[in-house]
């Protein structure tokens, strides 16, 4: 009778599960045999790094065998939807990026086929005559640059002692190296002003709140576009001001708007970076 694959599953785990209490169980038979065979009274001088191997090997198949204990109750108390707040937080997290991929996966479709995506209402943010606001998200801001990384050179005169004099410059020497190296660090180009902002996204632009005002991102200043869906996180390159990454739940959905605005929507379907995002299911496909 062919195995069902709850039963492969089962059996699986309690081999995972038992093997080290078998491996335990042999050890134990191979030192009585051992011993039978030697006797208890008169034992060899070899017999006894075998006795210790014997040991040590049980104590590792023990140590194995109380992780694993302790690994499937953590399965079975999780089974029972016991989670701890670190796994809650992963799980929601988890939860939040799959959702936000599946919206894009139907935003592209919908919008590939001609489709015309919600328009949203601003309140509280003045946009241009005629512009569209598409999504309104908090996502995660960050600008690649370097800064100007200068220091300023220390110089000394130290009087008195020779080895109070040497002691002082290298002091000296050695401040100046460290400064330096700090400035040199600071100079090089990296994401900075990381942060969590309010994003907009109309069919002209990127908006983000920052620093207690709106940045503006035309489409139209964009030099290069780096979508990655499947990293939920979109790059922008601009003719006149430094790079811009946003990253979040609704990152997916931001590429897609994104490569509709500055490609068309025919790109939806050809831009390598967008195959990630599968064509959806038609209801009697198999």
């Amino acid at each position: 009778m062919e195995q069902t694959p709850k039963v492969r599953t089962t059996a699986r785990f309690l081999l995972w599960l038992l093997w080290p209490l078998g491996a335990l169980i042999v050890l134990f038979v191979v030192g009585q045999t051992i011993e039978n065979i030697v006797g208890k009274d008169t034992r060899e001088l070899w017999v006894y790094p075998i006795y210790l191997a014997i040991l040590a090997a049980m104590a590792v198949c023990a140590v194995w065998m109380a992780v694993h204990v302790v690994q499937a109750l953590g399965m079975v108390r999780r089974r029972a939807g016991w989670h701890t707040r670190a796994e809650r937080l992963r799980m929601d997290h988890e939860a939040a990026h799959r959702g936000g991929f599946e919206r894009a996966v139907a935003l592209k479709a919908s919008l590939a086929d001609g489709g015309q995506p919600l328009r949203l209402q601003p309140w509280d943010v003045m946009l241009g005559e005629g512009e569209v606001l598409l999504m309104d998200v908090p996502l995660q801001y960050s600008r690649w640059y370097g800064t100007h990384g200068g220091f300023t050179h220390s110089s000394m005169f130290a009087v008195g002692q020779p080895s109070f004099v040497a002691a002082a410059l290298i002091g000296n020497a050695v401040g100046n190296t460290v400064r330096r190296n700090r400035a040199e660090a600071a100079a090089q180009a990296m994401w900075r002003e990381q942060q969590t902002v309010r994003t907009l996204v109309t069919d002209r632009r990127v908006m983000c709140r920052t620093g207690g005002r709106w940045l503006s991102f035309p489409f139209g200043a964009v030099s290069a576009s780096y979508p990655d869906p499947l990293g939920a996180t979109l790059i922008l390159e601009f003719h006149d001001t430094a790079p811009l990454l946003l990253h979040g739940y609704e990152g997916a959905s931001v590429c897609v708007f994104a490569t509709a605005s500055l490609q068309g929507r025919d790109a939806l379907r050809s831009h390598p970076a967008l195959a990630a995002l599968p064509e959806p299911q038609v209801m009697g496909e198999q």
